[in-house]
């Protein structure tokens, strides 16, 4: 009877490993600050003001390179805030890689080919688009920023302050008082809104890559168990990958 009831257990399968979720807490009153700073610098333009400081523009060759400044002053003023109140959810929810690893690694080429497919398939369905004044910003950046100071605004602080506030803020820390799909709609559409500011203008076709890559980070998000860490990594990947061919293949096309 021993012997038998070794064998069974042995036969027994694995217990299944189940994903775990990174709480990420109650809004403090960092997230205020550093949610509210981003408002009055992205969305009310307060990022505008830093051109009107006498001398500014005239102590960069071009435009161009004074666009850019501005960016990396108000990314590197953001991404130490982010830094400093998310810092520890970010470091602890990289743990979510421990868990399917392979099908998550897998997931983030995966999920920025399927981003490109359909965003290519729209566009070939619905006609040319107006580019968004972020298209339009970085394409015209990369004739005068060298790629590696481009690459840590764009690929490096810039997804780690849009992951902090549209997934790690209204997603992860609204969905306490909201249900966290409701909270991903609201994430995906002020995630598209974010990036036709300034642009006088909205075209749908346009928008269908933002909205695609909102969606698909958010539900990433979700499924990884609230990781903030996972998120990042999926948004650097697309901005990495976005940048890089901006840089390679883009002065071909615009010759």
């Amino acid at each position: 009877m021993q012997q038998q009831h070794i064998q069974y257990a042995y036969m027994q399968p694995p217990p299944r490993v189940r994903q775990p979720v990174f709480d990420p807490g109650k809004m403090r009153r960092g997230d205020w600050v550093v949610l509210g700073l981003y408002v009055a610098l992205f969305i009310f333009g307060a990022a505008s003001l830093i051109p009107m400081i006498p001398g500014f523009i005239g102590a960069f060759k071009d435009d161009e390179s004074a666009l850019f400044a501005v960016n990396l002053i108000v990314y590197v003023v953001m991404f130490t805030g982010v830094l400093i109140m998310g810092f520890d959810t970010l470091r602890r929810s990289f743990a979510t890689f421990k868990y399917y690893p392979w099908t998550k690694f897998l997931m983030i080429p995966g999920a920025w080919l399927g981003t490109l497919i359909i965003g290519a398939t729209a566009l070939v369905i619905m006609g040319n688009p107006i580019k968004s004044e972020n298209q339009l910003v970085i394409e015209s950046m990369t004739r005068s920023v060298p790629f590696v100071t481009m690459f840590a605004v764009t690929a490096v602080m810039g997804p780690l302050v849009e992951e902090y506030v549209f997934r790690h803020l209204l997603i992860g820390k609204l969905s306490r008082k909201i249900n966290v799909w409701v909270c991903v709609a609201i994430s995906a559409v002020l995630f598209t809104g974010l990036h036709f500011i300034g642009a006088g203008s909205f075209d749908l076709t346009s928008a269908i890559p933002y909205t695609t890559l909102g969606i698909m980070i958010s539900v990433a998000y979700v499924v990884t168990g609230k990781s903030f860490a996972y998120a990042y990594v999926l948004h650097f990947f697309n901005n990495a990958v976005a940048l890089t061919l901006s840089y390679t293949l883009l002065p071909f096309f615009q010759q």
